[in-house]
């Protein structure tokens, strides 16, 4: 058979009414496509809406073919889901979609967790496993973290999509424990005349693991006699980082000789103390503060740091008694219900005591601190004891704290003494949760960057983070862009794409 000229070649105007979203499947070796706008007409009894498609045809069997529409098209608008930070113990759900962009029904055959996905994340499965052509169906997945840290998990879905029979999508989340912490508990603000005022400060911080976030702060009576003013750059709702605080000052303007006497509640998301009440005392007599016991604060180790097993650690903190002096204040340092040992504060209310023995694994520092009443304070941190001779637990993250997030434009690969850890090859811009993995004090990080794609290259500074005590600065910052709508457009900047904009090696030196 002689194969008719490109010119002899007939040419079809082919629509079902709906929109193409991929070319037309066809049993011909070489299918090519044009696509031009032009005005609706009819064509072979098919309604054509807005779009020519001509074909030249090579090779046909037996100079027939044959045009199949009812196919599904699998698209998944992300191939991540991304839970963030979650509470230890509560849930999370989220929902993706997965859209069929074909005009056959897409069918959801399978959905199964791969052997290394952690336990804590849950398939819900679909809200309808038959997708229309041209609709979404919705896939729920939920995750319960039982432990502070990073998961990581995928999801291989089945689907009768000849194109992609199989696909898999990515699950990570972390969990935290946040915890507030303000002080003081307390504010008397003694006599004050009408018409005068009275401004003290509370102080409110971060401890435990994750973000805590202040969703509310409400005075529950006499508004305008008591009020506060939150720095300008905290705005309700708030999310603070571990080991971070803000200070706020709070007002009292009497109307009368009255005393006044309500609370001021702070809303996090604590899960042990959702609500914090500060007590605001106005033109009362009696100070509540006067036989209040101790305040007491462990300044080190901190929230989250990692410690040493058998180093000398030394352990820090202040207490202070509005009426004993420091000196008569007597402090004890535990670890669980065990005494390391005491301490006596010096004239500034300093203690401090040295141990070797702090026990490997996660472990609860607590300081004591009694007066001559026998009333006590306490304070405690939460930390973790690490055998040097084994692996030890590193983060790498994009910023300052093991919490935050990092970009890149387009790929990179994290390699620890030549062995991939972390990879990105999707070609194409993402934000990424730190990355957690074990490695020992000496061992090596590649990091290899790629911009494959016309006009951006971008790596966010990373930094190597040994718990929430100890870092170690990786890569500089890196961004340039051959477009002028980018914000850091670079004239000088023209590819090649694709190209490797980074290839640096580092040794772990910390701790």
């Amino acid at each position: 058979m002689s194969l008719p000229s490109r010119e002899a070649l007939p040419t079809a105007r082919l629509s079902t009414g709906l929109r193409f979203n991929h070319p037309l499947r066809l049993t011909c070796r070489t299918v090519h496509w044009n696509r031009v706008d032009f005005m609706s007409t009819r064509a072979t009894g098919v309604q054509v809406s807005s779009l020519f498609i001509f074909l030249r045809l090579v090779a046909c069997s037996g100079g027939d073919y044959e045009v199949h529409e009812n196919l599904p098209d699998l698209d998944l608008p992300t191939a991540t889901i991304d839970f963030d930070e979650v509470v230890v113990g509560l849930q999370s759900e989220v929902g993706i979609a997965i859209d069929n962009l074909g005009m056959g029904v897409l069918k959801v055959e399978d959905l199964q967790l791969d052997d290394s996905t952690s336990p804590d994340f849950t398939i819900l499965g679909m809200d309808d496993d038959q997708i229309a052509g041209g609709e979404s169906g919705v896939l729920s997945v939920r995750y319960v973290p039982d432990a502070v840290g990073q998961d990581y998990g995928t999801i291989i879905m089945a689907t009768n999509d000849p194109q992609e029979p199989e696909v898999e999508i990515e699950l990570l989340g972390f969990g935290v424990e946040p915890v507030i912490d303000v002080d003081p508990e307390i504010l008397w603000f003694g006599q004050i005349d009408v018409g005068a005022s009275d401004t003290m400060q509370v102080q409110v911080a971060a401890a435990g693991t994750g973000t805590t976030r202040i969703t509310d702060m409400v005075i529950e009576d006499f508004p305008g006699i008591f009020s506060y003013q939150l720095p300008d750059d905290v705005i309700l709702p708030y999310a603070l980082s571990a080991g971070f605080s803000f200070t706020f000052d709070v007002t009292f303007t009497p109307a009368s000789a009255d005393s006044y006497d309500t609370d001021l509640v702070i809303s996090s998301n604590d899960p042990v103390n959702p609500t914090v009440a500060v007590r605001l005392l106005g033109n009362s007599e009696d100070d509540p503060t006067e036989n209040a016991p101790p305040t007491v604060e462990i300044t080190q180790p901190d929230w989250g740091n990692y410690l040493i097993l058998g180093e000398a650690t030394e352990l820090r903190g202040v207490t202070v008694d509005v009426e004993d002096g420091p000196e008569s204040l007597a402090a004890m340092w535990y670890v669980g219900s065990q005494l390391l040992g005491t301490s006596t504060p010096d004239s500034s209310g300093t203690v401090s005591l040295t141990t070797t023995v702090l026990p490997e694994g996660d472990i609860t520092i607590t300081l004591r601190a009694m007066d001559s009443e026998g009333l006590m304070g306490e304070d405690t941190v939460d930390v973790t004891v690490w055998n040097e001779e084994e692996p030890m637990l590193y983060v790498i993250s994009g910023g300052t704290t093991i919490y935050d997030y990092w970009t890149v434009d387009d790929d990179v690969e994290i390699m620890l003494n030549g062995e991939t850890i972390f990879q990105d090859a999707n070609h194409t811009q993402d934000n990424h949760p730190p990355v957690e993995f074990e490695a020992e004090k000496g061992s090596t990080i590649r990091i290899v960057a790629t911009d494959y794609n016309y006009c951006q290259k971008m790596l966010d500074a990373l930094f190597l983070h040994f718990g929430s005590g100890a870092s170690q600065p990786l890569n500089d910052s890196i961004c340039n862009s051959a477009c002028e709508s980018d914000a850091c457009y670079d004239g000088t900047y023209s590819g090649p794409w694709p190209s490797v904009f980074l290839d640096d090696s580092y040794t772990i030196e910390i701790p």
